[in-house]
Formats: C-alpha cells, sequence, structure tokens
C-alpha cells in the first residue's frame, strides 16, 4: 500500500529582540523590548518542506484515489483522471510552502526623510482552509510606517507577501499575523498592520451554510495613532469589491 505523506508544518520561528528605541508596542501578545511573537507564527525556512520535495505526486494521487474509494465514487471517465488532476491541483494551490513570503521585502528604496503612512489596500487572494481543505477568498490591506530616514519597500511586495502566506493551508487570522510579523522583522517599522476580509467555504458549503457571511480580521504591530487605525479601516472597506 502506498504511504500516504503527512500533511505539511511549518517551520517555528522565534522574533530575535528590537532595540530598546522607546517606542511601545501595542499588541498584546508582545512585550516591549522582548522576543514576543510566538514561536507558531509559521515563519518559513528557506528549505523547502519535505513535504513537497521529496514525495512524487504519486503519493498524492493515491491518496485521493483511496479518498474516492472510501466514498463509494467511481463516476467512470470523469474520474479516472481525477487523482492526477487533484496532485497537481494542490501543487499548484500550496505553492506559498515553497519560499519565504517576507524575502520579498529584501529588496528595498531610498525614501524621503519621513515617508508617513503606506498603506496598500484592495489586495485579492485566494487560500485554503487548513481545517476542512476547503478554499477561502477574500481583500487584504497592508500597511506600516517607517520611521523617519528608513527605506521603503516596492508596493507590489506588499501583496506578495500576502500572496505567499496565503498559498498554504491557512486560517485568516494567521495569514494577517505572519504578513505584519514578517514587516516587523524585516523592516522594523514603527508599526505594521494588515486587515483582512474574507467568505469562507466551509461556512458557505457545510455546518452553518451561511453563504453570504463574511469575516474580518485584524493584526496590529508597534504604536499606531486612533487617526491612523480608522483611515486603514476606511480605505479596506472602501477597496473591496462591491463596497460604496
Amino acid at each position: 500500500m502506498t504511504a500516504i505523506p503527512s500533511a505539511p508544518r511549518q517551520a517555528r520561528y522565534q522574533m530575535p529582540p528590537f532595540c530598546s528605541s522607546g517606542w511601545a508596542m501595542t499588541n498584546d501578545e508582545v512585550a516591549h523590548g522582548a522576543a514576543a511573537y510566538p514561536a507558531d507564527i509559521g515563519y518559513q525556512t528557506t528549505d523547502s518542506p519535505a513535504w513537497w520535495d521529496n514525495n512524487a505526486d504519486m503519493a498524492v494521487e493515491g491518496a485521493v484515489r483511496q479518498l474516492l474509494s472510501a466514498l463509494g465514487v467511481d463516476e467512470g471517465e470523469h474520474t479516472a483522471e481525477t487523482p492526477a488532476r487533484v496532485a497537481r491541483a494542490w501543487r499548484e494551490m500550496l505553492w506559498g510552502y515553497n519560499e519565504v513570503p517576507e524575502d520579498h521585502l529584501d529588496t528595498d528604496f531610498p525614501a524621503p526623510d519621513d515617508p508617513g503612512l503606506i498603506v496598500l489596500h484592495g489586495i485579492s487572494f485566494a487560500s485554503t482552509c487548513a481545517h476542512h481543505l476547503l478554499p477561502f477568498s477574500g481583500t487584504a490591506t497592508i500597511a506600516y510606517r517607517p520611521h523617519p530616514g528608513q527605506r521603503i519597500v516596492g508596493l507590489s511586495k506588499l501583496a506578495r507577501l500576502v500572496h505567499g502566506y496565503a498559498a498554504r493551508l491557512q486560517v485568516q487570522e494567521r495569514i494577517g499575523h505572519q504578513a505584519t510579523a514578517g514587516i516587523m522583522r524585516k523592516l522594523n517599522p514603527s508599526g505594521a498592520m494588515s486587515v483582512i476580509t474574507a467568505r469562507h467555504d466551509c461556512m458557505r458549503l457545510r455546518g452553518v451554510r451561511e453563504p453570504a457571511a463574511e469575516a474580518t480580521t485584524e493584526s496590529r504591530k508597534g504604536r499606531w495613532l486612533d487617526r491612523e487605525i480608522a483611515l486603514v479601516h476606511r480605505l479596506h472597506a472602501g477597496g473591496r469589491p462591491g463596497a460604496c
């Protein structure tokens, strides 16, 4: 019998301490001056997981074939090639395990003396629920505020950061947490923030069956003014499809 590979796991990473610059962290997970991001933020090392590199698609095909058999499903020609198609589809959907998303933030550029608040909103993404292996999709907003004199990254890199973390088995809350933690680690701004709104097929197709329900989550780290938080939320709401 072909062995079924175990689910991929994300590498654990502990956030190094920030220098004592005097600015306070507002996130309740963070103690000032301490290494405080939880170890399970899902930071991915540059080494691809064994699941990605070392298991042939035949193992995934075998698992899908066993699933169809267990469900008693045989649609003849329609499902004859389904295991191979599903294996290719999962490889395509989970490409985020094959990169370190925050590495996109390595390339930076000169900025004005005080760049101010930078907000990228209307980022469309699709991901896969780690609990039910069903898709969810929505829009994300990423914001950060460099310290005066710091360099900035290209706006597309913020979108790539979200896409890279979304292309894994995920929960919505963790995508935002990983994005803001990555920005804080790589860019060390005075603050980083993400707001994500999505619809989940695990709620639409099964269980509670709420097709129109949306979930909005926020991750905020560093120092923020109330008016800046309100601006990010306003831009997020305005950047969503169908928003007034």
